[in-house]
C-alpha cells in the first residue's frame, strides 16, 4: 500500500513540474567570455538537480569504498564472534548431555576466541572433571581465574571459586574445598549454594561446631530439609560429645541451646556420652527433661541403666505412669528399676504388663533375669527360651 502511494505521488510531481515548465517563459543567462550561453529557466533547473544527485551518490561510492576494509574488519570479528557463541553455546549444551569430550573441545574453541573467556573456561574445567582429567581440569579453572581476576569482575570471580569449591568436595577434598569457601566468604559472598557445599565438606572432615552453625543458618532461612537437619545435628553432637571428657561435656551441654537439648534424638547421644564419661546425675537430668514432654523407649533405658538415686527414679517413672499408661516401653522400665531394688513382686507385675502390650523378645530376657536372680530357674529357663525364639 505504501509502494502505491509513492507510485501516485511520484506521478504526481511529474504532472506538477510539466504544468509548471509549459507555463513558465523565464530563461538563464550565462556568460563566459567571448562566449555567452542562454538556457530556459526549467532546464536549468533540471541540470542542477541532476548535478546534485551524480555528485551526491559519487560522494557515496567514494566514502563507501574507504570504509571498505572497516567493514571487512567488522565482518570478520563478526563472524568470529558468531562461531565463538555457536562453540559455547555447543559446549553447554553438551555438558548437559553428558557429551564430556565435545563439550571441552566447544568450549576450548570459545575461549580461544575471547568470547566469554571464563565461562568457556569453567565449562571445560567441569567436562575435564566429569572425564576424570584431573590436570587438564586444573588447568582450565586456572585459566578461568586468571581471567577472572584480569576482567575485574566480581561475579565471574565468585563463579569459578564456586565452581572450584565444588569440584573439590566432589573428589573428596574437603579441606581445599573450605578454604576456597572461605576465600569466597572473604570477599562477601555467603550464599545458600555456598553454605551447603560447605556443611557437607564441614561434616565429612568432623568441623562439627562449624557444621552446627552453618545447618542453623540454613534452616533459619528454610534452605534445609528438616530430614537432612536432624541427621546433621545427631552427627554433629554425637561427634562433638564423643571426643570431650568430663570437663567438656559439661562445657558444651551449658552452651547448647535448650530447644536442642531437648530433642529426642539429640537427647540420646547426649545422655550416652554422659553416662559413658560417669556424669550420671547429668545424664538422669537431661532425661527427666525430654521424658516430661514425651515418652522414647531408647531414653527409658538408658534411664533405667543410671546406677544412682534408685528409689527417686522408681517414683519419677511411677508419675510418669499417670501420664503414658499404654507404654510397654515405660513398664519395661519401671521393671528394670524394680529388679534393681530386688522388688521382685512389683518387678514381675510391670514386666509382664509390658509383655502384654508388646511381647518382646528383651521383655522375656529381663523376666528371666530377674527370676534367675530370685531363684525361680524353671521360670527363668523359660523365659530365656522365649526371648531366644525367632
Amino acid at each position: 500500500m505504501r509502494g502505491l502511494f509513492w507510485i501516485l505521488a511520484l506521478f504526481a510531481a511529474a504532472v506538477g513540474l510539466s504544468l509548471v515548465a509549459r507555463y513558465n517563459d523565464g530563461y538563464v543567462l550565462l556568460f563566459v567570455a567571448p562566449k555567452r550561453i542562454e538556457l530556459s529557466l526549467t532546464l536549468f533547473a533540471i541540470l542542477q538537480v541532476t548535478a546534485f544527485v551524480v555528485l551526491y551518490f559519487f560522494v557515496r561510492a567514494a566514502a563507501y569504498t574507504l570504509r571498505l576494509p572497516d567493514m571487512v574488519r567488522e565482518f570478520r570479528v563478526t563472524r568470529t564472534r558468531q562461531q565463538a557463541r555457536h562453540a559455547l553455546f555447543d559446549a553447554l549444551t553438551s555438558s548437559f548431555e553428558g557429551r564430556y569430550a565435545r563439550a571441552e573441545r566447544a568450549a576450548g574453541i570459545a575461549h580461544d576466541t575471547g568470547e566469554e573467556p571464563v565461562l568457556a573456561a569453567l565449562v571445560a574445567g567441569r567436562a575435564a572433571h566429569a572425564l576424570n582429567h584431573a590436570e587438564v581440569r586444573d588447568r582450565w579453572l586456572a585459566r578461568a581465574r586468571a581471567a577472572a581476576t584480569s576482567s575485574g569482575g566480581k561475579s565471574l570471580l565468585h563463579a569459578v571459586l564456586m565452581t572450584q569449591a565444588e569440584l573439590l568436595a566432589d573428589e573428596r577434598r574437603d579441606g581445599e574445598a573450605l578454604e576456597v569457601l572461605r576465600e569466597l566468604n572473604r570477599s562477601g559472598t555467603r550464599h545458600i549454594a555456598s553454605q551447603r557445599l560447605a556443611l557437607n565438606s564441614m561434616l565429612r572432615t568432623g568441623a562439627w561446631e562449624e557444621a552446627l552453625r552453618t545447618a542453623r543458618q540454613l534452616e533459619e532461612h528454610n534452605a534445609i530439609h528438616p530430614a537432612i537437619m536432624e541427621r546433621t545435628r545427631e552427627a554433629a553432637y554425637a561427634g562433638l560429645f564423643g571426643a570431650q571428657d568430663a570437663q567438656g561435656l559439661r562445657s558444651l551441654l551449658r552452651k547448647m541451646p535448650s530447644g536442642e537439648r531437648r530433642m529426642v534424638p539429640v537427647a540420646r547421644i547426649l545422655a550416652r556420652a554422659l553416662i559413658s564419661a560417669g556424669l550420671v546425675t547429668e545424664a538422669r537430668d537431661l532425661i527427666e527433661s525430654v521424658l516430661d514432654v514425651a515418652w522414647d523407649d531408647d531414653l527409658g533405658d538408658l534411664y533405667a541403666g543410671c546406677d544412682d538415686a534408685t528409689a527417686t527414679r522408681l517414683a519419677r517413672c511411677e508419675a510418669w505412669r499417670t501420664r503414658y499408661p499404654d507404654e510397654a516401653g515405660l513398664l519395661l522400665t519401671l521393671g528394670r528399676i524394680c529388679v534393681a531394688l530386688a522388688l521382685w513382686g512389683k518387678a514381675r507385675e510391670y514386666l509382664e504388663l509390658s509383655l502384654s502390650l508388646r511381647p518382646a523378645p528383651r521383655t522375656h530376657a529381663e523376666l528371666a533375669r530377674m527370676f534367675d536372680a530370685s531363684g525361680r530357674v524353671d521360670l527363668a529357663n523359660r523365659h530365656f527360651r522365649l526371648a531366644a525364639a525367632p
